[in-house]
């Protein structure tokens, strides 16, 4: 098994080898184009949150809108025997995951047989992979990928450290300071996910607005289908937030404002769907002490089916946050025709468009006055559900896949085949 295992390492040199030397001959004795992009997918190794989405549906779909583009992605390349195999991840006949798993019964040290292939071999491989772009679909691309890097395209989803610094978890603030500027000073072209973060990066950052390109993230269509059976002990009626329950997402504001809605008459529960992030402490200490919390549930993290059905049943998507770099949960609720109450603040209102119900995040009687004014008007409500379906409509991967294979071409200096913006 290990004279196996290094045949295969072997191998994938050699391989990766022929591959950039055919590709070079092809460029330059045929004139082919070719556009290779590397991409950091490290968010699929977790529980998938909005980043982790964001890159899925976006490399779910560009092959289908560039036929000249590869991808190439990038996480661990070598794997020891007790760790798990990469996750399932969207692929096509033009994109390569690199991974080699030590085998157990492996007759050399383990440990410091990985150092050297991750510090020494993996390196190698990248480079020679000979990528035309690098996609740092979650603000800069990790250490470990560089010999990867050509031209870097990092897509930027929110300014929330500069903006609220104390909403961010100290680890990712000091992160993003340190690791941040260099990625933007040595971008070729920067992608934001709204206006909102595009006006943050020029205002706060200094960044030229030349470089950056706006390009709207989609909806998933599965959000728009039948739903299944709803989890056991959900509520009749309620109303829904969906996210990490951190403190830009204004969880005390919601709270606050629910128990408000109730003191003059509102009937609903409230069903909080996210798993507890940092300096969430005042958000749980509001909600043990709220006299409401008999009608708050909290269903933690939810696989996508699920959250579906849980979405579809909603009374209305309650989203009030301090600051959105998008707000992808906003699109999924229009797209199942249910009502958005969100801030009117950062992203949100270019997101939500007329058919939201917007609220200051700040006020908690704004909050209430929403919650109330969607169950007083069934008319006004119907009217919101049906602008929502529609403006949901307009959000599409597939003209977000399109301007984003844009700006690679253009950060890889080829053609402008495709806009390299795209707003609904």
């Amino acid at each position: 098994m290990t004279i196996s295992f290094f045949f295969h390492v072997i191998r994938d040199l050699a391989g990766t080898l022929r591959i950039r030397l055919v590709r070079f001959w092809r460029r330059t004795a045929l004139g082919e184009e070719f556009l290779v992009v590397g991409v950091d997918v490290f968010p699929f190794f977790e529980r998938m949150t909005g980043v982790g989405w964001y890159e899925w549906n976006l490399l779910a779909h560009l092959p289908a809108a560039d036929p000249s583009l590869s991808v190439n992605l990038y996480a661990h390349a070598f794997g020891a025997p007790d760790e798990a195999s990469p996750p399932a991840l969207p692929t096509s006949i033009r994109t390569r995951l690199r991974y080699h798993h030590i085998p157990e019964g492996f007759l050399l040290p383990v440990t410091p047989t990985l150092w050297v292939l991750r510090h020494l071999v993996e390196p190698v491989l990248m480079f020679l992979d000979g990528n035309d772009v690098f996609f740092a679909p979650n603000f800069f691309a990790p250490r470990r990928h560089l010999p990867a890097v050509r031209a870097l395209v990092p897509t930027v989803h929110d300014l929330a450290f500069l903006r609220l610094p104390g909403t961010v978890q100290q680890e990712t603030l000091n992160n993003l300071r340190r690791r941040l500027p260099g990625a933007l000073f040595g971008a070729d072209a920067l992608i934001a996910v709204s206006d909102a973060t595009a006006r943050d990066l020029t205002e706060l950052t200094g960044t030229t607005a030349r470089r950056v390109h706006v390009i709207h993230e989609g909806v998933d269509p599965a959000f728009g289908r039948s739903a299944g059976p709803p989890p056991n002990g959900l509520p009749d009626r309620y109303l829904l937030f969906v996210s990490t329950l951190e403190p830009r997402k204004n969880l005390v504001g919601i709270l606050e404002g629910f128990r408000r809605a109730v003191t003059v008459g509102y009937q609903g529960d409230l069903v909080l769907v996210g798993k507890w992030g940092w300096r969430a402490e005042a958000a749980r200490l509001a909600l043990a002490a709220s006299p409401v919390a008999s009608r708050i549930h909290h269903l933690d993290y939810l696989d996508r089916a699920v959250l579906n059905t849980v979405l579809r049943r909603a009374e209305a998507l309650l989203f009030p946050s301090f600051l959105e770099g998008f707000g992808l949960p906003v699109v999924e609720a229009m797209a199942c025709g249910v009502p958005v109450i969100v801030s009117n603040a950062t992203s949100l209102p270019e997101v939500a468009g007329e058919a939201g119900y917007y609220v200051d995040p700040h006020r908690p009687d704004s909050i209430a006055a929403a919650i109330l004014q969607v169950g007083a008007d069934p008319a006004e409500r119907r009217l919101r559900v049906e602008l929502g379906l529609a403006r949901a409509a307009r959000f599409r991967w597939e003209e977000a896949a399109a301007a984003t294979a844009g700006v690679f071409r253009r950060a890889a200096g080829l053609g402008g085949r495709f806009p390299d913006a795209y707003r609904v």
